[in-house]
């Protein structure tokens, strides 16, 4: 298991605590940058993945594999935890945090690799999802926290995992401050160039503080992979 993105994870972990930590209980109804979401809906989300991906992981562990949310809707579950009150949400999401790093470090080297119902991974996938959902969600939070925070390495991640959205494109993503360059189609006849901060959030559906450019039109995203 990559030990870098386990600590990344932890890091952020802290960083979304202080974040939503020095809200006051009326600034978690303001809405976030999620269309119908207001930030409350943001940290249910975050807390219920929490929770999930360690009950996935401990259910790879004995061997099974369970689905991500087998007590209902995600949905419902979001809106259930959304409209509690801000002590409680907020130990919601300290308490899953915890919950899910203790399950992670007690995963076997050997372990990482177990299949898991998410997108018919493996456990080490699982970590790689709370790192994007933590690092994109912090920005859905509508705080002081922009896309700039994001690591070289996370972007290159981002964009990595968000490709098959340019899929019938024929694109060439050319981030600036990397050293290397992703080719989307047998042709690639569009070159889009940009920090690889403004690519990875474009790519994310978000709308980066400045818009990668290209030779003509930036291309429709498809559905998310």
């Amino acid at each position: 298991m990559n030990e870098a993105v386990l600590d990344r994870v932890r890091e952020g972990h802290h960083e979304l605590l202080d974040l939503v930590s020095e809200l006051e209980p009326e600034d978690f109804h303001a809405g976030s940058r999620l269309p119908g979401w207001s930030r409350a809906h943001v940290v249910a989300h975050l807390a219920n993945n929490a929770i999930s991906l360690a009950n996935m992981t401990s259910a790879a562990g004995r061997g099974e594999l369970v689905d991500p949310y087998p007590d209902g809707d995600r949905d419902e579950a979001i809106e259930r935890d959304a409209h509690q009150d801000a002590i409680g949400l907020v130990q919601q999401l300290a308490t899953s945090h915890a919950q899910l790093e203790i399950v992670w470090d007690s995963v076997a080297e050997q372990d990482w690799q177990r299949p898991v119902r998410f997108r018919d991974g493996t456990v080490a996938d699982l970590v790689l999802c709370r790192w994007r959902e933590l690092e994109i969600h912090m920005l859905d939070l509508d705080l002081d926290r922009t896309e700039q925070s994001w690591s070289s390495e996370f972007c290159a991640h981002a964009i990595d995992f968000l490709l098959p959205r340019l899929a019938g494109s024929e694109v060439v993503l050319a981030p600036r401050e990397l050293d290397r360059t992703w080719e989307v189609g047998s042709s690639p006849t569009h070159k889009i160039e940009g920090s690889c901060h403004s690519i990875a959030c474009w790519l994310a559906g978000r709308t980066p503080q400045q818009e990668p450019s290209g030779d003509g039109p930036l291309p429709e995203l498809g559905p998310w992979p």
